[in-house]
């Protein structure tokens, strides 16, 4: 059994996933690449050298310090309650903004979108800077008796 002259020349054209180049792929591939290693590994890298900058045995006697033990603990907890609301939230917030057309349904997308736009680490330095010990704020706090 024999295929047909039309399936036959259509296996020969057979046309590519995508229609940029080989140079664009590896380009693009390459950009992502660096863009994880900037953004993800460096600064997980920073955070291992700065753990282990006193050596392996300092590391681990700090572990065992109350004051690690309860950072771990509100992390932990913290983490505990906010990814189910986040998950419940989350899945009503997409539902209704792609069944739905309602009032400030812009104004939700808007908020969805703004931790994106604004990383929580520049906004923990805002605060710092605002509302820290040295900042323009922050001694008149302190004398108020806010820590």
């Amino acid at each position: 059994m024999s295929m047909s002259p039309d399936l036959t020349t259509a296996a020969h054209h057979v046309r590519a996933a995508t229609s940029e180049s080989r140079f664009a792929r590896i380009s693009l591939i390459a950009a992502a690449l660096a863009f994880v290693g900037l953004f993800l590994l460096l600064p997980l890298a920073a955070v291992f050298t700065e753990a282990l900058r006193k050596g392996p045995a300092e590391f681990l006697s700090a572990l065992g310090d109350a004051e690690t033990f309860s950072a771990i603990r509100l992390t932990l907890i913290v983490a505990a309650i906010a990814v189910p609301l986040n998950l419940v939230f989350g899945v009503a917030a997409a539902w209704a903004i792609a069944k739905f057309e309602f009032i400030g349904k812009a104004f939700l997308t808007t908020l969805i979108d703004l931790p994106f736009s604004v990383s929580p680490v520049i906004s923990g330095l805002v605060f710092v800077l605002l509302f820290g010990s040295h900042s323009l704020i922050g001694p008149w706090l302190q004398s108020h008796g806010i820590q």
